[in-house]
């Protein structure tokens, strides 16, 4: 029996960088962005704050690291023309976007928006990340209700969509409404079928 192949110090380099990536996202996800500490992730991770320093230059870029790789896992978990094949079930691609928005890694964006509204050092740093995520989702969405609906509409029934699940989805732990939930998502497919109808 032969031993494994060893991993080569850039293939240690990732997995180090990937657990506290994980670790960070788990933390926030789990106590919120203040109370993820280097400690926290440290214990978290299994890697030390000094094995944490050799890859990162502060906790502000290991965090921007982590809001980065929440964004590949969500493009990546939802595709949108998987739930949208012919003729086009509005409804479904509505309620996968909203599950994915309600998955428990999503609540480190709010986190993290909430917590840019006073810290203008990580306002700068996430704002480019936002852009790429809205810019993939908006690109996803054109591609998905493809010509029936003009580019620049679908761009903004995607962008008003998430923001509706954004709030639903930070109200619904406190002041659950399902029935509204579900109201909106069957008015939002009759517009959506009005204007695919129009001429």
């Amino acid at each position: 029996m032969t031993a494994p192949p060893r991993r080569s110090q850039a293939e240690r380099r990732a997995a180090t960088i990937a657990k506290l990536v994980d670790a960070t996202i788990e933390a926030i996800a789990e106590v919120g962005y203040h109370r993820a500490s280097l400690g926290e992730i440290s214990q978290r991770s299994g890697v030390s704050k000094g094995g944490i320093f050799r890859h990162f230059d502060s906790r502000i870029d290991l965090v921007v690291a982590a809001a980065e790789e929440v964004g590949h896992q969500h493009m990546a978990a939802f595709d949108f023309r998987a739930v949208s094949r012919e003729p086009r079930d509005f409804v479904a691609v509505m309620r996968a976007a909203r599950a994915q928005i309600r998955d428990r890694t999503n609540t480190v964006w709010f986190e993290l928006l909430v917590a840019a509204r006073t810290e203008p050092e990580l306002q700068e740093r996430l704002e480019p990340v936002a852009h790429a995520l809205i810019a993939d989702v908006e690109r996803a969405a054109v591609e998905t209700l493809g010509p029936e609906i003009p580019p620049e509409l679908a761009r903004l029934l995607a962008t008003s969509l998430i923001h509706m699940f954004d709030g639903e989805a930070i109200f619904r732990s406190t002041y659950p409404r399902p029935e509204l939930e579900d109201a909106r998502i069957d008015y939002v497919a009759e517009a959506y079928r009005l204007l695919a109808d129009r001429p």
